[in-house]
């Protein structure tokens, strides 16, 4: 009985919740990210109360009020991995009601319960009020707002619906408001700077990657999708279609959204199935922790900037095209009015692929995926320097990681019926983070700075949440 079975749940109810037409409990990576985020921190939590030696998460803006164990519940590690399980398990049910049967149905395999309880003794009943204690903590955090509008501008570099979803509606335009758990404030922690000007007059103002160098410009961007991005599989580098599919996870039935991919890939890190149970439960709350702030901060600046994503931009690039007629005023990009990008993949599925239902900038597969690694890199080799993005950079080329993705497992078919072939791909982390901002681009459904912008935004939550978690 371990953090990986929780684990193991709740990226099954992840699969589950996008599966098959149900309406998801927790719609979207956003919400997705705030409801792997409690359970770990709930299981976490209840450990921690029951360990000596270990605290709970406190370095939260939420104020969680953990409930102080019996006085006659024993400090030890079976009851810590009984409440912790009990938890999970219990969160997990609060979170998604859909699927309480499968819950309880997985639980009475751990258990080998009767009822499909948890099971009755006093340290799962204790491990249930941490679970509550969190779920109440975080009843009013700004999540329950209306995530789905249609209030789209209709002024030149503004997101609109996919022409391919011409009633697509906006997701997540408020989640940036929601209460982050480890950091303070979006702005102050997670800062940003607004994107490159359609026209490319602001270039002596673009904000800098983690390693300094200015972001990419407007044109040099649009030149780079439109070629690396069009869908166009037959004729285009295939190696490129794979990178950018083998990453996707974009809702899609039976995969679900991208922070069930990074938790998936963390735990295919080579020696972290021997690591110490105390030490697992850090790496898997902590990453999960960070990918939930790194949803509010990227969803903040996303409504903040609000820029339309390749799909328009490329189709009304020039004077005449689009509601204004007013294009991107900028000499140095072609419009192409029939362009479609290689899309998001609708895995499973019989519809087409397409471009998520957001603005683009910046890109929430590189901040959930920057987010995740470096957190996970930091806390699993602590002693390593990583306090300038150079020694970061060779902490996690130090880490090896052998992926298989839901994408391409050999089971998984893409939208034309075709089962994808199996694939094993070895990385290092910094390959993993590159390839994983990179492959939105040959989707056709990011630009290169929306990934600079994201990688920016997820590197500085994983300094906060290493600093929540040391």
């Amino acid at each position: 009985m371990s953090i990986l079975n929780i684990n193991d749940l709740a990226l099954q109810l992840v699969a589950l919740d996008f599966s098959d037409g149900h309406m998801p409990n927790n719609g979207g990576p956003t919400k997705t990210s705030r409801a792997l985020a409690i359970i770990h921190l709930a299981a976490h939590d209840a450990y921690a109360q029951l360990t000596i030696g270990k605290s709970p998460f406190d370095k939260t803006k939420t104020k969680v009020k953990i409930p102080t164990p019996p006085a006659t519940l024993a400090k030890n590690e079976a009851n810590a991995s009984a409440a912790l399980l009990c938890a999970g398990f219990h969160a997990a049910t609060l979170l998604y009601p859909d699927f309480k049967e499968f819950i309880a149905t997985e639980s009475a395999k751990v258990f080998n319960s009767n009822d499909g309880d948890c099971c009755n003794d006093l340290a799962c009943k204790y491990g249930e009020q941490v679970a509550d204690a969190w779920i109440t903590a975080r009843m009013n955090d700004g999540s329950s707002a209306p995530q789905l509008d249609t209030l789209y501008n209709q002024s030149a570099g503004r997101h609109r619906p996919d022409p391919l979803q011409p009633g697509q509606k906006a997701l997540g335009r408020t989640w940036g408001l929601v209460t982050p758990f480890a950091i303070s404030s979006v702005p102050v922690d997670a800062p940003l700077k607004q994107p490159p000007s359609l026209d490319g007059l602001n270039d002596a103002d673009l904000d800098v990657t983690v390693k300094g160098m200015p972001f990419t410009d407007y044109a040099t961007a649009f030149n780079e999708v439109i070629t690396d991005g069009k869908n166009d599989l037959p004729q285009k580098d295939w190696a490129k279609a794979v990178k950018g599919i083998f990453w996707g996870y974009d809702g899609s039935n039976k995969i679900g959204v991208p922070p069930r991919l990074y938790n998936q890939f963390v735990r295919a890190i080579d020696g972290f199935s021997e690591l110490s149970q105390d030490l697992q439960i850090t790496i898997l709350t902590a990453i999960n922790v960070a990918m939930a702030d790194a949803g509010i901060a990227a969803w903040y600046w996303k409504y903040q900037y609000d820029l339309w994503r390749p799909v328009v931009g490329i189709r009304e690039a020039k004077a005449g095209w689009g509601p204004q007629g007013k294009g991107d005023e900028n000499p140095a990009t072609t419009e192409d009015p029939f362009w479609l990008p290689l899309g998001a993949p609708n895995s499973n599925s019989t519809q087409p692929n397409g471009t998520p239902n957001f603005p683009a900038y910046p890109s929430g597969h590189a901040t959930f995926g920057a987010a995740c690694f470096k957190t996970a890199a930091v806390i699993m080799m602590p002693t390593e320097a990583h306090s300038t993005p150079a020694e970061m950079d060779t902490l996690l080329k130090k880490i090896k990681v052998r992926f298989v993705s839901d994408e391409f497992n050999g089971v998984n078919t893409d939208n034309t019926g075709a089962v994808r072939p199996k694939f094993k791909k070895e990385f290092n982390l910094a390959e993993a983070i590159e390839e994983n901002n990179q492959s939105r681009i040959y989707l056709g459904v990011h630009w290169q700075f929306d990934a600079e912008g994201g990688e920016k935004v997820g590197t500085a939550i994983a300094s906060k949440v290493i600093d929540a978690f040391n």
